[in-house]
């Protein structure tokens, strides 16, 4: 089978991690794998180190967030030329499947005569985006993959297949050091809520809590203003910004405690996932799918309200109870084992795509 790859950005995000580590699975297959996306970022150098194929899709850079009309105008301008850009390598490459890794990316594939799937990494904020979305769905007739049951509710047949990380664990987790180090990881932008983040420590300050703060990420697609409301709310607290975690096991090793306040679309963070293989206590938000992926008092602490109060609170009444963060610890772990390990998203996907094509091509037949 050979597969071409679209994906809208070739900077890593959540969505593009998920890209790469499908690669190793891909190539086991004997699967021949073509990629397109825009820019030359780190997706790209990950595809030509094990000596797969990339290609321009042309395709710019538009607002993070609310799109402004010049993004709508752009968008409309580059579609026709990203999906003839497609149908020519669809043509030539004689390609199977098409494997459609973000929305933006979705409009290219309408018309070609090839099965589609759609990895849908998140929910679309904008009720006239879903729509959209949904539309070109039904017109290409993709096969839908959704990282969790809230992403799935906009599409009546997607699979829900979480995504999958490694392990993560380095050496035995210790709850004993102080001050303990708290840390948010991830793209920074109003969404992640480095914010919410940055208020809660100041809170926990003036409780009289003694902890440092760790901020690892950048703006990436996000207003870099966003950034810098962020550090300028930085009061009293210990917080240090420490750019991309790299690698994140690393990241994750040194904190006590990983803290999610993500905003009300997130659809499941990967950032948890890696966390629950560190053996790393969570505190987040209930936002989106993050329910989905973190059960209450077992695996790790969601807040009552998605605020900087609430977000304090859990963190405070976690910093006390070094038992209670051994035992979100260990049952983290156990979690990670049974449902996100990487080697179950890769063979979980790989099967959805063989199964798919498979069923195309028995269709074609008949």
């Amino acid at each position: 089978m050979k597969i071409l790859f679209l994906d809208q950005y070739s900077d890593p995000g959540g969505a593009q991690f998920c890209l790469r580590d499908l690669m190793p699975e891909i190539l086991r297959r004997g699967w021949e794998s073509l990629l397109m996306v825009p820019g030359n970022g780190q997706l790209v150098g990950w595809c030509q180190s094990s000596k797969i194929p990339t290609y321009e899709l042309p395709l710019k850079n538009y607002s993070s967030g609310r799109k402004t009309i010049r993004d709508f105008w752009q968008f409309g301008t580059d579609v026709p030329r990203a999906a003839a850009a497609v149908r020519t390598i669809v043509k030539r490459e004689r390609i199977d499947l098409v494997y459609v890794n973000g929305p933006r990316a979705l409009p290219a594939v309408v018309g070609i005569s090839r099965p589609v799937v759609f990895h849908a990494h998140h929910r679309p904020r904008s009720w006239y985006c879903r729509k959209l979305v949904r539309s070109i769905v039904g017109a290409t007739n993709a096969l839908v993959i959704a990282v969790s049951a809230y992403v799935a509710r906009d599409y009546p047949r997607a699979r829900v297949i979480y995504a999958g990380v490694a392990d993560l664990l380095q050496g035995t987790r210790t709850f004993d050091r102080r001050p303990a180090r708290i840390g948010i990881i991830g793209r920074i932008a109003p969404e992640k809520g480095q914010l919410d983040f940055v208020r809660a420590a100041e809170r926990l300050r003036k409780n009289g809590v003694s902890a440092e703060f760790f901020i690892h990420g950048s703006p990436l697609f996000a207003d870099p203003a966003y950034e810098a409301q962020v550090r300028s709310a930085v009061q009293g607290a210990t917080v240090k910004f420490c750019g991309w975690a790299d690698p994140i096991e690393r990241a994750l090793h040194n904190l006590e405690i990983v803290v999610v306040p993500s905003g009300p679309d997130e659809a499941a963070a990967r950032v948890i996932m890696e966390a629950l293989s560190a053996g790393a206590p969570v505190v987040a938000y209930r936002a989106g799918g993050i329910p989905e992926i973190v059960d209450h008092l077992r695996t790790g602490l969601l807040t009552e309200r998605a605020d900087p109060e609430s977000l304090a609170l859990a963190i405070g009444t976690l910093l006390e109870d070094r038992q209670l963060m051994h035992r979100l610890s260990v049952a983290g772990r156990e979690e990670w084992e049974r449902r996100f390990r990487v080697e179950r998203f890769r063979s979980s996907v790989c099967d959805l795509l063989e199964s798919r094509f498979q069923n195309t091509s028995e269709g074609r037949r008949g």
